[in-house]
């Protein structure tokens, strides 16, 4: 029996080590690779046009490609440019609807009293204020409500100045904001509250002591609700939410006495988007 060389033996497993060696390679040691390529296309590409023709021939495009005709080519645009627009009106619907929801749950804190509520975009920030775009909504001036939130319930704050386009709102939060009297809610009925004053502190919370009512020993802890419950701010801003609480520690000189740290349920920091409370009558109390 005639034995083969030993290249020709070999020669399978050698070639099988230099293409695993080559794929592991870098990308950038394998130009020189380039050359047996432009060597392929001289042989290939003479012959690759007639191909083509040829498959064309035997099974044209309108069979192989259904969008290969103009009219079939138009017809898939118009497709594609009514399932767009079919798109951008179910997003616009779903946003209405969330700001009818929004709108309607937020005026649903005040059932005697009809409040108008009015969303318009925050430009920027000026210091601690916010910048709101007003536009020519007369009704907006000092002192107007403003809150943000899903249900339009959380207290962000409210207008300090109002100019013909634009107005500046100072939030609750703001370091220069004046303290705010609100009440913790110690259980779900609402009938059992603590009094509390809280001052910002400038990182986006609220602080301040609790006065519990006597002999009431319910425990404050983190989670509870505190709605505002002041007298310096109007009627229909009155229970509102200001935040939960975040922390619950004694306070330095009255150990006895608990101090919370209350957050409130958005960032008003950030916010894109308040909404302007307006009662549609007079409402006493604009503090």
């Amino acid at each position: 029996m005639q034995h083969q060389p030993a290249l020709v033996r070999f020669s399978m497993p050698i070639t099988v080590v230099l293409m695993v060696v080559l794929c592991l390679l870098p990308t950038g040691w394998l130009d020189w690779t380039g050359w047996f390529a432009a060597q392929a296309r001289v042989v290939v590409s003479p012959i690759a046009h007639p191909i083509s023709m040829a498959r064309d021939f035997i099974l044209p495009q309108s069979v192989s490609n259904p969008g290969a005709s103009d009219r079939e080519r138009t017809l898939l645009s118009e497709l594609e440019r009514y399932k767009t627009q079919l798109y951008r009106e179910q997003q616009k619907t779903a946003r209405l609807e969330d700001l009818v929801d929004q709108l309607s749950s937020g005026a649903a804190l005040t059932p005697e009293m009809e409040i108008t509520q009015v969303p318009r975009p925050v430009t920027g920030t000026a210091r601690d204020f916010m910048v709101v775009r007003k536009g020519n909504i007369d009704v907006v001036e000092r002192n107007t409500i403003v809150v943000v939130g899903a249900a339009a319930d959380q207290l962000c704050g409210r207008v300090t100045e109002a100019r013909d386009l634009t107005c500046l709102v100072l939030p609750i939060t703001a370091e220069n904001a004046e303290p705010i009297l609100g009440v913790v809610m110690l259980d779900e009925t609402g009938l059992q509250t603590a009094r509390c004053l809280l001052r910002a502190q400038g990182d986006g919370t609220l602080k301040g002591d609790v006065t519990q009512p006597a002999g009431d020993e319910r425990e404050i802890v983190t989670g509870m609700e505190v709605r505002l419950l002041d007298d310096q701010w109007p009627r229909h801003a009155q229970m509102l939410i200001v935040g939960k609480i975040e922390r619950v520690s004694s306070a330095p000189d009255q150990p006895l006495r608990k101090q919370i740290v209350v957050r409130p349920t958005v960032d008003l920091r950030s916010v894109i988007e308040v909404i302007f409370r307006v009662p549609t009558m007079d409402d006493g109390g604009n503090g």
